[in-house]
């Protein structure tokens, strides 16, 4: 099988530890990977900057962001705020999509 396009999306920031071994894995083999972010989740992007050391896109809801009162220039390196509309149409073209609680 060749490289698969993967779309990770995370809601709970207690699963970031799972998240990054299998973003790893997923890179080790050569697929192209995105996470989007929503919920509790896009906390993680403020606070662990370890997260842009894996060197894939990184989303963030733009309705949980502004709930929570997070601004794209608080985020870490390589992150992004985006629409629900976005995640959707990633939804549609990634060959795998898995969400995580």
């Amino acid at each position: 099988m060749g490289s698969l396009n993967i779309l990770f999306a995370v809601s709970s920031p207690r699963i970031l530890v799972h998240l990054m071994g299998l973003v790893r894995a997923a890179k080790d083999r050569g697929h192209d990977v995105v996470i989007f972010f929503n919920e509790e989740s896009v906390k993680l992007l403020v606070q662990y900057p370890m997260l842009s050391e894996l060197g894939v896109e990184m989303l963030a809801c733009q309705t949980t962001c502004q709930y929570i009162g997070i601004k794209e220039e608080d985020m870490i390196q390589g992150a992004r705020i985006t629409s629900l509309a976005e995640m959707v149409l990633l939804m549609e073209e990634k060959d795998r999509k898995l969400f995580l609680g």
